[in-house]
């Protein structure tokens, strides 16, 4: 009798990562290894090499050198892949989320799902969050609620079991609490959340300025500059959710902060990284841009500019991001004077 309330209690869920990336996989084989809940994880995506990998060998050696749970199994097949699926976790670059859900996913729902986005951006085509692209496209009637998991995160870590702390973002906290008790493991630690406008705004300042810190470091600047210049990346994180008539709690997250200090300090960072190599060389190069495959951060700086002008918010260290980038600015020159008049 013990056995079977103990199985009533679990309900496990079909739970379907989109993408077979790094950060993908990573959630994926996290989720799996939670024997408890004994839910069923599938990888879903369009890489058949790395499809193949996975069932085969156990492994995803496009990203690690580890061997997976021999329980995971990956598919390229949307028909299978999205019956009766309970949670959809969507890790796939922001420019493939509409695509994504138009091809492959809502055609093959066979009922109503919880759609998480991992993702980190804008729907730049139409300057939308896309937590608010996944509402517009998803019909109402296949559609259990909308989310966002964010956090101090490097997949590589959480792939080995390091600790990792989230906050998983509704519209409301019923629906966040509802779906965290699925994911929260021993790896993943899950704080719900109904600040999902929010999370989705920090994630994307957050990775711009993760680009100003590396800049910042490459330039050679110690330890109380650095600590200036994440501070005001704080500030102008509350500037920005306060133009959008949204709660700065969120700031003081995983996802704010947290994600701020992980992505603004690492050269496991792609943002970090790319800055760091651009304040070493004091300028922009192709060569380095070329380096890195996905910089979400460069790409929000030009709309998060034009968001400020427009609204009248104070984002001083986008605008010296905006100098860099787009006038192709010396970094020192424009370091220096925003520090002279700070």
């Amino acid at each position: 009798m013990k056995d079977q309330k103990k199985i009533k209690t679990i309900n496990p869920k079909k739970i379907v990562v989109v993408g077979t990336g790094a950060f993908g996989t990573a959630i994926a084989e996290s989720l799996i290894r939670d024997e408890e809940k004994n839910n069923e994880i599938v990888l879903f995506g369009i890489n058949i090499r790395e499809i193949n990998d996975i069932n085969k060998n156990h492994k995803n050696s496009k990203y690690y050198s580890l061997k997976l749970s021999s329980k995971l199994f990956a598919s390229n097949d949307p028909v299978k892949t999205f019956k009766n699926v309970d949670i959809i976790l969507l890790a796939v670059p922001s420019s493939m989320i509409k695509t994504s859900l138009i091809e492959s996913i809502i055609p093959n729902l066979t009922k109503s799902s919880y759609f998480i986005n991992l993702s980190k951006g804008f729907d730049y085509l139409n300057i939308e969050l896309l937590s608010n692209v996944i509402k517009k496209y998803v019909p109402i009637e296949l559609n259990n609620g909308v989310l966002k998991l964010a956090g101090a995160s490097f997949a590589s870590e959480l792939i080995h079991k390091q600790p990792t702390s989230f906050v998983l973002a509704a519209d409301k906290i019923k629906i966040s609490r509802k779906v965290y008790k699925y994911l929260n493991n021993k790896t993943m630690k899950i704080i719900p959340s109904n600040s999902l406008d929010a999370v989705e705004w920090i994630s994307i300042i957050k990775n711009t300025l993760a680009l100003l810190q590396g800049i910042i470091a490459g330039l050679k600047y110690k330890v109380n500059t650095r600590s200036l210049f994440f501070t005001q990346s704080v500030v102008e994180m509350k500037n920005l959710l306060k133009s959008q008539g949204l709660s700065d709690s969120a700031i003081f997250s995983p996802a704010g902060i947290g994600d701020m200090f992980l992505t603004g300090s690492s050269m496991k960072s792609r943002n970090y990284s790319t800055g760091y190599e651009i304040g070493k060389a004091n300028k922009v190069t192709k060569k380095t841009l070329q380096k890195f495959t996905t910089i979400e951060g460069i790409r929000s700086i030009e709309i998060l500019l034009k968001l400020s002008k427009r609204e009248n918010i104070n984002l001083k260290l986008i605008e010296i991001l905006y100098d860099i980038f787009y006038k192709k600015e010396k970094p020192s020159k424009v370091i220096e004077n925003y520090l002279e008049k700070f």
